[in-house]
């Protein structure tokens, strides 16, 4: 879902930059609407950076030991 997230904010800042790159008017209103995107867009990199941060660390963590199977099973 994050990833599907990231691609509709990136596409939407592609159009926001697109318009104001062919506008011959006041573009202040599309400078705002791509500077939101461009916030949310690092706000949810970051927000999945900590997430993935999160299992990095968990996963280098020393697991308690198993212990062995017992050969000799009764």
């Amino acid at each position: 879902m994050i990833l599907y997230q990231l691609a509709k904010r990136m596409e939407q800042r592609k159009q926001l930059r697109q318009s104001i790159e062919h506008s011959e008017g006041d573009i202040r209103s599309l400078v705002t609407q791509k500077e939101q995107v461009e916030g949310q867009l690092l706000a949810q990199a970051a927000a999945w950076t900590e997430e993935r941060q999160d299992e990095f660390v968990l996963a280098s963590m020393p697991q308690e030991p198993t212990p062995a199977p017992n050969q000799y099973t009764l």
